[in-house]
């Protein structure tokens, strides 16, 4: 993970600056589109995903909580801090200043990356193994079942997961990057609309250690489940607005409904599969979730395209999201062990 985070970070960072000399439309399809989408598939997930349960099993709920605060932070502050920086010294060299400060962050942390504690002669959730002695003998180590990668899909429990992941990005991506013509469309101006996307952000940071402290007293799938029906009805509540009140309370309410996805999702399979295959694991699932992300702005423009309103789009959100819910209840923890359980304490 060292190596691949400072591979990703030179990448992206030099993907960044390059950009301040493209001057053809194919070359800054090449750089942006191809480099630099490369190094976003390690720095997007890798952490999160991969790297943080490794060093967590009592307490991974809270650390899942707080790790994916920073992914949801830079949505709210970027836009705003890029554009001051674009608006003072241009795009381009907006872009070369992005890159360099990509660069000097990046690359430095990603030598402190450890790819789990016992690599560091430490145990999980940052506790201590006392040394024996004749009356105290040492602590037998918990034994944690972990699944390999094919072990883990020969279980009926994995692709269920897996289709409902690939559900909620089919339902995520393309609905908030419709927000804005959807608000404009029924009235609103976009300094508006922009109020209901600020609200989401509050949203989806503040809650997200509340969903993960949750998490450890309660069965993650349950919550997944209760997650999946609370963003189906905030969806609902975006086609009864009626004024910049409702608005931003959508937006708001949006935020803390779907902020618990991104906990839940890399915690379920974390909790269900163990934390040695973790990387390889959700390397089948990635795939899924990247064509379903990538296909959900066609589907609810097309919508939109298709019925000339966001009513039929929205409305298929919503029971994409009832579909999650259903899916998800029925992925139950795998009963059948696999060949290897590590003892990994």
């Amino acid at each position: 993970p060292r190596l691949l985070m400072l591979a990703s970070a030179l990448s992206l960072g030099g993907s960044l600056v390059l950009l301040k000399f493209v001057h053809d439309l194919w070359v800054f399809y090449l750089v942006f589109g191809g480099i630099g989408a490369l190094s976003m598939v390690a720095l997007s997930e890798m952490l999160t995903v991969a790297i943080v349960p490794k060093w967590f099993i009592r307490k991974r709920g809270r650390a899942m909580g707080l790790a994916s605060i920073g992914t949801a932070m830079g949505p709210l502050l970027f836009p705003i801090s890029v554009q001051a920086v674009v608006s003072a010294v241009g795009w381009r060299d907006g872009w070369l200043i992005l890159g360099l400060v990509t660069l000097a962050v990046l690359v430095p942390l990603s030598f402190l990356i450890k790819t789990r504690p016992e690599d560091m002669g430490l145990l999980p959730d940052g506790e201590e193994s006392p040394p024996p002695t004749a009356n105290t003998p040492t602590p037998a180590p918990i034994a944690e079942v972990s699944y390999t990668r094919s072990e883990a899909a020969r279980t009926p429990t994995f692709w269920l997961l897996a289709i409902s992941f690939s559900l909620a990005t089919l339902s995520m991506g393309g609905f908030f990057a419709n927000w804005l013509p959807y608000f404009q469309g029924i009235g609103f101006s976009a300094a508006v609309g922009s109020l209901a996307a600020i609200a989401y952000g509050i949203g989806s940071i503040s809650i997200r250690l509340v969903w993960g402290l949750l998490s450890e007293r309660y069965s993650v799938r349950h919550l997944l489940v209760v997650q999946a029906l609370l963003t189906a009805v905030s969806v609902y509540f975006f086609l009864q607005i009626s004024g910049p009140t409702t608005l931003v309370l959508a937006g708001g309410f949006h935020g803390l409904a779907v902020g618990g996805f991104f906990i839940m999702r890399p915690l379920i399979i974390a909790n269900y599969f163990g934390r040695l295959h973790l990387g390889a694991v959700n390397s089948l699932i990635r795939p899924l979730t990247t064509i379903t992300s990538s296909l959900s702005p066609l589907l609810v423009a097309g919508l939109f395209d298709a019925f000339g309103t966001y009513t039929w789009a929205f409305t298929a959100v919503l029971i994409a999201w009832l579909f999650v819910a259903a899916i998800v209840g029925f992925a139950k923890p795998p009963r059948k062990k696999p060949s290897s359980v590590v003892a990994q304490e």
